[in-house]
């Protein structure tokens, strides 16, 4: 795929299927677990926890703020209350990740209620994730494809050319890619390969 605004575009879409794959494993697991079906993996689910928060706050995220986001306020201000909104909601994102580390560390710890209440913060989560990733690709690529030149988009897609892409393979990240490929074979069928 030489065409940079594509390759950049194709990058992003992928971190967020890796992000969202993860994500709906752990609901998956924890409504096996309350249904009896399995016992939770603690190790397995902290390395999901440091998966999520890690991957976009390392590679991610700081790749959207400094380039994509970037490039498009130097090319207008069209997008500028939508930057802000996007931009809050990475910073946000930490508090949210508190809460699953909470809870997951109660329930590791039998605290009453603690299942349910880590249900309910990954639930939380999830959400506040999708419509994350919907705002970015439906509101805002949409302004981006409309304003960036072929030049940014060149600078953009180097920049995350640099992060591993854990769904197809391409690595330049050892270490998020080895772990994504540990949470899928550590995870029990049908949601991943153990």
């Amino acid at each position: 795929m030489s065409d940079p605004k594509a390759r950049a575009i194709g990058t992003i879409r992928a971190e967020h299927r890796a992000l969202a794959a993860v994500i709906n494993n752990m609901k998956a697991i924890l409504a096996d677990v309350r249904a009896g079906k399995m016992s939770l993996d603690y190790r397995l689910f902290w390395s999901m926890v440091y998966y999520i928060d890690a991957f976009p706050d390392r590679l991610h995220h700081p790749k959207e703020d400094d380039y994509l986001f970037a490039r498009v306020k130097q090319r207008t201000h069209e997008a500028d209350a939508l930057i802000a909104e996007l931009m809050s909601q990475h910073h946000n994102e930490a508090h949210a990740l508190g809460q699953i580390r909470r809870w997951l560390g109660n329930c590791e710890a039998g605290v009453a209620r603690g299942l349910e209440q880590l249900e309910r913060v990954v639930k939380d989560y999830a959400e506040f994730t999708w419509k994350h990733m919907r705002m970015e690709e439906n509101d805002f690529m949409p302004l981006a494809e409309q304003h960036l030149t072929t030049e940014d988009w060149e600078e953009i897609a180097r920049a995350f050319h640099d992060n591993a892409d854990p769904l197809i393979g391409r690595e330049a990240s050892e270490h998020f890619a080895g772990l994504f490929r540990g949470i899928v074979d550590q995870t029990p069928a049908p949601y991943g390969l153990g």
